[in-house]
């Protein structure tokens, strides 16, 4: 976990601290982080990892730096898969079996063969 990248943004100046001297060796700028942790909603692509006492969050104040890691780990799992599983969905075309592949081939081999077919005859008319 030690090449992992963690950006901190918080509005809580004590939560900033305690943050940056839990994970003192990860941090980076918000630009080459891996993930960003903040106890407000901010706009990101990156992961966002929330701390707060609210419900919604991802990780509820007070914890341990070992609950601070194992969200962090959690939460780039989390996004990893997300990203895979959109990866998959966003596929042009989905992964077709053999016989498919073989049923489409072949449905556009009668295509071609009925067009060429006509277009003899138009010309021999």
């Amino acid at each position: 976990m030690s090449s992992l990248k963690v950006a901190v943004h918080c509005h809580s100046k004590l939560l900033q601290k305690s943050l940056e001297k839990f994970l003192s060796t990860m941090i980076v700028s918000i630009e080459t982080a891996d993930i960003i942790l903040t106890d407000r909603p901010i706009q990101s692509e990156k992961p966002i990892l929330y701390i707060g006492t609210d419900e919604d969050v991802d990780l509820k104040k007070p914890f341990s730096r070992s609950q601070l890691l194992i969200k962090l780990e959690e939460k780039l799992a989390q996004n990893s898969t997300q990203t895979a599983m959109k990866a998959m969905v966003d596929e042009e075309e989905p992964s077709l079996g053999l016989e498919e592949k073989i049923a489409e081939i072949m449905k556009r081999y009668t295509q071609e063969v009925i067009e060429t077919v006509k277009e003899y005859y138009e010309t021999k008319s």
